[in-house]
């Protein structure tokens, strides 16, 4: 599946300045989770990573030309975890909800399961 509007893209980064210090580094934790087309990242990231699938890696780059508000250019090194339709919830409160097993009703602090909606 594709990254798209209303896909649920799971992905790990780095993001570095222009000097390459690394502001952030998230390879190595849990995925974060968005709604792609929501809004919730910043559009020139969004656009990065729009049509990639899960398994692909990619580099964007944010610079001050592409959003005036920068005082520098960002880098980001991105892995694509997983990408999953939205459910019709998700798309309503415009960000992913937290799924469950559906045996237990419980999940694990570091669960990617998506079998049902906790209420």
């Amino acid at each position: 599946m594709l990254v798209a509007k209303n896909t649920i893209v799971s992905l790990r980064y780095c993001m570095k300045n222009s000097n390459g210090d690394v502001l952030e580094n998230r390879m190595t934790a849990k995925p974060v989770e968005y709604l792609h087309g929501s809004g919730n990242i910043m559009p020139a990231l969004e656009n990065g990573l729009t049509g990639l699938e899960a398994g692909c890696t990619t580099c964007v780059t944010i610079s001050n030309q592409v959003d005036i508000q920068l005082d520098s250019s960002f880098h980001f090194d991105v892995i694509i975890d997983n990408v999953r339709l939205a459910t019709e919830e998700e798309i309503l409160k415009g960000k992913p909800v937290k799924m469950v097993k559906e045996e237990t009703g419980e999940c694990a602090a570091d669960c990617i399961c998506y079998t049902v909606a906790k209420n």
